[in-house]
């Protein structure tokens, strides 16, 4: 399958789970399993999306986050692709961009040597690190030179056993991937 189809059908399946408590219970289940990883408790810096519908709530994490002292990053995208990080910040202006998502208005960046985790969204995995994202590749082109540590959270829609899209050159894996009942 191309990745246009995977992320057609992933789209179709999440949307229609999105206000289940099933996935709210799994969610809960992957937050106490993140919280508790090395990687979160040494983070003094996280990246993470603001979150829609379809996607793992991120709002949980971004107040656990704030209030184990940890500053928090959202992303903000530019032009050719290009994506950054920018401290969230009680005084940081949200705004919907044209193709939708939530990011800051502006703000001071991160340096990418300054973000300890990057919190990566997706729509589909593999255990072993592999994802289907949105596509446009803004995450792909960011994690090619980022030294920090990444990690996924898949609850069980967003989880596949083995690679069932063709993999490109450009696609980075997320060194660990969080799935239900770890």
């Amino acid at each position: 399958m191309e990745k246009k189809q995977i992320r057609q059908v992933q789209l179709q399946k999440l949307g229609q789970a999105a206000n289940s408590w099933a996935k709210t219970a799994q969610e809960l289940d992957l937050y106490q399993q993140l919280l508790q990883t090395p990687e979160w408790q040494a983070a003094q810096s996280v990246g993470l999306v603001l979150s829609e519908k379809i996607e793992i709530d991120t709002k949980p994490l971004i107040l656990a986050a704030q209030s184990q002292g940890k500053k928090v990053g959202v992303p903000k995208t530019y032009p050719d692709f290009q994506m950054e990080f920018i401290y969230l910040e009680k005084t940081t202006e949200i705004i919907r961009t044209k193709f939708g998502v939530l990011e800051p208005k502006d703000g001071q960046i991160i340096p990418k040597d300054q973000l300890d985790l990057i919190i990566v969204p997706g729509l589909l995995f593999t255990k072993q690190g592999d994802r289907v994202s949105f596509g446009g590749g803004f995450y792909d082109r960011y994690l090619q030179d980022y030294p920090g540590h990444t990690i996924a959270l898949a609850e069980d829609l967003r989880l596949t056993n083995q690679i069932i899209w063709p993999v490109e050159t450009t696609d980075i894996q997320i060194h660990k991937i969080l799935t239900v009942g770890d």
